[in-house]
């Protein structure tokens, strides 16, 4: 018993660090379109078509992941996630086709999946050692440590990848064989409602409030993942126009670092304001999106002052990483809060399925658009839909009154689409 303790209480300290090194391909980040578009040769319709492929395997293959993760169990997918995520990098970085390049991005959205399993993991070992209200100060602890991370990797980025191209992506390589080595010192608790989960494993309810969690962090999270990279590629497009593409690299890998203390500050701020403002947390943050794509805008069409310009776009471009945190831990508190044990493995991949989905459909919509029309066209798209995404949240919160509190006893079970059931 003694042993395993220690077993578990290694996997919680472990987490913090492992959470932040596989949210993403972390010296790639910040140099992400000017690696894709220099180095790779990569048009934008490319890399968003890239992206909807990607997506659409995820949703195919959505049941077999789950069937996966239920016949290896929430340590070994984790495993599993992290050298799938190694082989993206290496694929990425030594890729020379449009079809490498669909490859990498295919793999790393399939990593990211079982990776998601380390949040049940830590879950279930924070109840066996009684300390499951330390779940969020964790999880949170873990943004702010990635966005160290990507702050001193946003710093870094650009400067070594004006020295050699490649220099982010061998670095790149080397974290994740120790992220992976890493990923084999994890352990899960085996506590006695798991086992009992094994013996007969009930379907998960789609009731109106679970609904409602999926759909809004889909809608939410593809308006967040399609405007921070179609607002960087915007800023580098609109940039070019005044500069040469040395002082581009610049602008842009000075403005990602800067976005990074944006996203460090909006965690510190999310964590301290999150319980006061929890049921209102949703509506905040969708004005705030609303504001950051009003503000690109008003900044694409400053001709005369190029400074004004770079600083408005800038900050849209910082409220953006400001808030993307804090939505996906206050989804994922109110998901892992209204499910029960038995249901949080599924519950947690269709978030993920649903995330693509929406994803996939704004990139669907963005790939053809991209054929005939500029950036500027999906700067509007995504202003308006953060403004309808503003006004069904306020709608549903007169008529539901939400509260992620709200036991799953009472609320009333309705339909969600068959083929993400």
């Amino acid at each position: 018993m003694e042993q395993e303790t220690k077993k578990i209480n290694r996997s919680i300290k472990i987490y913090p660090l492992f959470a932040s090194f596989t949210g993403d391909l972390i010296f790639f980040v910040p140099i992400d379109t000017l690696f894709l578009t220099l180095v790779k040769g990569l048009s934008a319709s490319q890399i968003t078509a890239m992206t909807m492929v990607a997506l659409i395997i995820c949703i195919v293959f959505q049941k077999v992941i789950l069937a996966i993760v239920k016949k290896i169990g929430n340590v070994n997918s984790l495993r599993l996630g992290a050298t799938m995520l190694l082989i993206a990098s290496l694929v990425l970085t030594f890729g020379k086709s449009f079809i490498a390049m669909l490859l990498y991005k295919s793999i790393h959205e399939l990593a990211v999946m079982f990776l998601n399993m380390d949040e049940i993991i830590l879950k279930n070992n924070l109840k066996a050692v009684n300390r499951k209200d330390d779940y969020f100060k964790i999880r949170n602890k873990s943004k702010i440590i990635y966005a160290i991370i990507t702050l001193f990797t946003a710093l870094v980025a650009g400067k070594m990848f004006n020295v050699n191209h490649y220099l982010p992506m061998y670095l790149s390589i080397i974290i994740y064989v120790l992220v992976l080595g890493t990923a084999f010192l994890y352990y899960e608790a085996k506590v006695e409602e798991e086992l009992e989960t094994k013996k007969e494993h009930k379907k998960l309810k789609i009731t109106s409030i679970i609904f409602y969690v999926i759909l809004s962090n889909a809608v939410f999270y593809s308006i967040i993942k399609m405007g921070q990279n179609n607002s960087k590629l915007f800023m580098q497009y609109d940039f070019q126009k005044f500069l040469s593409v040395e002082m581009v690299t610049y602008y842009i890998t000075t403005i990602v670092f800067i976005s990074r203390i944006a996203r460090l500050v909006g965690n510190v701020i999310f964590g301290k304001v999150y319980l006061k403002i929890k049921d209102k947390m949703s509506i905040v943050l969708t004005i705030c999106l609303a504001l950051a794509f009003s503000l690109l805008i008003i900044g694409h069409f400053i001709e005369l002052a190029f400074i004004c310009k770079v600083i408005i776009m800038s900050l849209g471009f910082f409220l953006i990483l400001a808030i993307r945190d804090s939505f996906q831990t206050y989804i994922e508190d109110v998901a892992l809060t209204i499910s029960n044990k038995d249901e949080q493995q599924e519950i947690i991949i269709k978030i993920e399925v649903y995330r693509r989905l929406g994803t996939l459909i704004l990139s669907a919509i963005f790939t053809l658009i991209l054929m005939k029309y500029e950036l500027i066209v999906i700067e509007f798209i995504l202003l308006g839909l953060s403004i309808i995404e503003i006004f069904i949240k306020g709608v549903f919160m007169q008529t539901q009154k939400f509260s992620c509190a709200t036991s799953l006893v009472q609320l009333v079970p309705i339909s969600a689409p068959l083929f993400l059931l």
